[in-house]
């Protein structure tokens, strides 16, 4: 009898135990599943600020920002005015000061009308310019002041014995007992002149240290002056019988010709190329 009842027993047991087990079982399941689905896909307490931290990275403006003067930048130029330097600070983004000097000198002999000149022409000026960059890349806009502006002509005028030679619409021939000489003074300008100038490169880059940079536009230096002063004799006539010292008439309206013939200087134009040294790590466009 015992072997008859025992097996269905143990089916009664297993059917009547097996509900209990799965009842327990599934809420447990349930709870881990739901556990599952609510915990953060990451568990490294990093991995959350990365991504907003990329997000924002690749949201940033290639110019990044600038601190005033907290860089500074030196460079070498050549150009009309001569050679010279740069040097530029950050003041705030997309906008430098820059501030430079150039120099040059030579010394010419010419023939001007019938006189020989010989004299020095010097290039001289400093000026202060704030540049922006309005793209936010290399292209910039530069406003500024030639702070000294000494670009001038000094020379001496000799007219060889026995030569002809015009002296303001007049003609002459040089004496030969005492042959017409003077000085004659050419002035660009004046010392303190407003500049406008728009070029290519940023002294203080983003990213590395070497800069090329060109630069073009003009300053207003005003009307140029003229002076003149001659002395010695001058023949009118032939036979050279007719020697006098020269008119100061002829002088004056020589000076006057000449100035107006130069009156288009009044717009002095800026041209330069050069490279430029970025000392510092800030971040200026």
């Amino acid at each position: 009898m015992n072997r008859l009842t025992l097996p269905p027993l143990a089916v009664l047991l297993f059917l009547a135990l097996s509900p209990l087990a799965l009842s327990a079982q599934v809420p447990a399941a349930a709870s881990a599943l739901y556990a599952e689905a609510e915990a953060p896909a990451f568990s490294s307490s990093n991995a959350l600020p990365a991504a907003p931290a990329a997000a924002a990275a690749a949201a940033a403006p290639e110019s990044g920002g600038s601190r005033p003067f907290s860089a500074v930048a030196v460079g070498v130029k050549f150009g009309i005015a001569g050679a010279g330097f740069d040097l530029a600070v950050p003041l705030m983004q997309r906008l430098n000061l820059r501030g430079g000097a150039s120099f040059f000198s030579y010394s010419p002999n010419l023939t001007i009308d019938g006189a020989n000149l010989s004299g020095t022409i010097k290039f001289q000026n400093a000026a202060v310019m704030l540049d922006v960059f309005p793209f936010n890349n290399r292209f910039r806009l530069s406003a500024g002041t030639t702070v000294y502006n000494n670009t001038s002509l000094n020379a001496t005028l000799s007219y060889p014995a026995g030569d002809s030679f015009t002296l303001g619409g007049t003609s002459y021939t040089s004496d030969p007992a005492n042959p017409a000489s003077g000085t004659a003074s050419f002035n660009f300008g004046s010392k303190v002149v407003p500049r406008f100038t728009f070029g290519i490169g940023n002294m203080l880059p983003k990213r590395g240290h070497w800069v090329f940079e060109t630069e073009t536009g003009i300053e207003y230096i005003g009307q140029p002056t003229v002076t003149y002063a001659i002395n010695g004799y001058g023949c009118t006539g032939s036979g050279e019988t007719n020697c006098a010292p020269v008119s100061q008439s002829s002088v004056l309206q020589q000076q006057t010709n000449l100035q107006n013939d130069l009156s288009l200087l009044r717009f002095y134009p800026v041209m330069s190329f050069g490279f430029s040294y970025k000392i510092g790590s800030s971040q200026s466009r």
